[in-house]
């Protein structure tokens, strides 16, 4: 089913594999990844190494990133957010498949934030919403992310979801403020469309 090549330390499908075609792909798939991992590990120099972020990559990603805050200080939001959005692409690119996730799921986070407060900020609520939805499914179950999302949700006149994000909120900070007044607001303005006021 594979074939091992030595020389390339690379590993390959067999032409006589059956599968469907759902499995296929998916093999197929599994293959890419295992030889992206295991060339970016063989052309590692150091033998006993431990899978540390390189620093020099987090220090080109981190100035692409503070660059793009300066843009935010002198006003310029359009500009911050493609400045976020190059320091998140050149995170993905410049980082090494096997270093630490953790350090990495960190740094994704901190980006995320700033780039859904900038989409907020400019008026790209389906983008900030998209980019809500990747915090959540990085682990980032706070608050402050359902604020964001029912904010977004408001302005967008999705007041049922936004209520329901307001209310997933509340169950994690019950006496969270902002919440209970987006939780206000979304009802108020339901029942307004519903006809009920």
């Amino acid at each position: 089913m594979l074939h091992y090549n030595v020389n390339s330390k690379q590993i390959s499908l067999a032409d006589d594999v059956q599968a469907d075609e759902y499995t296929a792909a998916a093999l197929e798939a599994n293959v890419r990844q295992i030889n992206r991992l295991t060339q970016a590990l063989v052309a590692e120099s150091n033998p006993n190494f431990t899978p540390q972020p390189t620093q020099e990559a987090t220090n080109m990603i981190k100035k692409m990133f503070e660059a793009a805050m300066q843009h935010l200080q002198k006003q310029r939001p359009q500009d911050a957010l493609r400045g976020v959005d190059l320091a998140l692409d050149m995170r993905s690119k410049a980082r090494h498949p096997w270093e630490a996730f953790a350090f990495q799921l960190q740094e994704l986070q901190m980006m995320l934030r700033n780039k859904t407060d900038l989409e907020l900020a400019t008026g790209r609520f389906v983008d900030a919403l998209q980019d809500l939805e990747m915090l959540q499914g990085c682990g980032m179950i706070v608050a402050d992310v359902f604020v964001r999302t029912a904010d977004a949700l408001l302005k967008m006149a999705r007041y049922e979801e936004a209520k329901a994000a307001a209310e997933r909120g509340l169950s994690l900070e019950p006496e969270n403020m902002k919440l209970k007044a987006l939780h206000l607001e979304s009802v108020r303005k339901l029942a307004d469309y519903n006809g009920d006021i």
